[in-house]
């Protein structure tokens, strides 16, 4: 139950690194484009974490 109550956070969290990645790279001359690449590279971790967490164990009965 965990997993899946954290593997929603992650996402959320993700979905909204990429929305603010998309509106900076919209705005012409903002401050914070040249941290675009390392923003979006910790947007894929968040996904990439978001999806470890929602794989179930294998259970052996």
């Amino acid at each position: 139950m965990i997993a899946r109550v954290l593997a929603a956070v992650e996402q959320r969290r993700a979905e909204g690194m990429t929305a603010r990645a998309a509106e900076i790279a919209s705005t012409p001359d903002h401050p914070q484009t040249g941290s675009l690449p390392l923003g979006r590279q910790c947007a894929r971790a968040t996904f990439e974490a978001a999806a470890a967490l929602t794989k179930q164990p294998d259970w052996e009965w």
